[in-house]
């Protein structure tokens, strides 16, 4: 059975390696860019699996020129928006993801580390004294921070992820915590007193908001550039979910009026060129990088496609194929 991979891994030798102790051969690209679609529908031809990266687009165009020989799209993410999942499911192609404890825990942490960094004025400080060659003068002029302690936590989706980032706020940081989130979160509501409310009354409330809803019709451009501007002028935004949550256009409009202390953002476009204040940390979609995340990733995946090709059970199946 042949596998191919859209682009290298973290650690590529351990999947391999985990492949071919079960009878799988594994190819992949010498390049780290994206695959372009020709590549990946050429290579295809070949194989009974691919694995794929969460800016791979997989949509339904590409799906129909799939061979029959496809029976499963593993995408190496927690997240599975870049592939059309009815359309795998109509051709017979079940389709899993790598959603680790490692994986929540490493986002978690970045999205409080953001935080922590805007609230400090880290990034505008670091680049203030890099424009020289030595300390600034002591001045009370000079870019201020927030206090962390005893504030609001404001969590768009308090799911997997936000619940951690509600827990390190909480016990960490002593904050409040409120969502907003599709459901109710009744383990954070009891055991942090989370309260759960309307999006907009977050947004007018909280100290810092961080985003962690995973991305749907439903949930695409839910905060509307009207909610970007019913926030208050110190808070500190964090977005470590997906762009398409937010009205980016309207996110960097407030931040180069000087209408929000900072933004730590993990995913956006390139419209983010445009940002013309220092308090912006960008970490260019690498949220959950880390050795400890990627290698569970990695060994997940690995589960995945040893467990469909040869036993025909997935570890995290997110769909189930019309036909096998």
């Amino acid at each position: 059975m042949n596998v191919f991979l859209t682009r290298p891994l973290f650690n590529t030798k351990l999947l391999k390696s985990r492949l071919a102790d079960q009878g799988i051969t594994l190819t992949t690209t010498d390049s780290d860019d994206i695959c372009p679609p020709a590549a990946l529908l050429e290579q295809a031809q070949h194989a009974d699996a691919l694995i794929t990266h969460t800016e791979d687009t997989i949509d339904a165009a590409l799906i129909a020129q799939l061979p029959p020989s496809v029976k499963l799209i593993a995408n190496y993410g927690i997240g599975f928006s870049n592939i059309d999942i009815d359309a795998a499911r109509e051709k017979g192609i079940l389709v899993t993801n790598t959603p680790t404890d490692e994986a929540f825990h490493a986002t978690a942490e970045a999205t409080v580390a953001l935080l922590v960094s805007i609230a400090r004025q880290i990034p505008a400080l670091n680049t203030e004294r890099r424009a020289m060659k030595q300390d600034p003068a002591p001045s009370f002029q000079r870019p201020t921070a927030v206090s962390i302690r005893n504030k609001v936590t404001g969590i768009v989706g308090l799911g997997r992820i936000g619940s951690r980032v509600a827990q390190m706020m909480h016990h960490g940081f002593k904050n409040t915590i409120i969502y907003f989130d599709l459901y109710e979160n009744e383990q954070m509501e009891s055991e942090l007193g989370a309260r759960k409310v309307a999006l907009d009354t977050l947004m007018q409330t909280a100290d810092f908001i961080c985003v962690n809803m995973p991305l749907s019709e439903q949930t695409n451009n839910l905060v509307s550039a009207d909610l970007i501007n019913m926030m208050k002028p110190d808070a500190v935004f964090v977005n470590t979910a997906r762009a398409e949550l937010v009205n980016e256009q309207a996110l960097i409009s407030h931040l180069n009026a000087d209408k929000l202390h900072g933004a730590g953002l993990d995913v956006y476009s390139d419209n983010v060129n445009d940002i013309n204040v220092d308090n912006v940390a960008l970490t260019s979609h690498f949220a959950n990088f880390e050795k400890e995340a990627y290698t569970a990733m990695t060994n997940l995946v690995a589960d995945n496609v040893i467990g469909y090709l040869n036993q025909a059970q997935a570890v995290t199946p997110v769909n189930a194929p019309l036909r096998e």
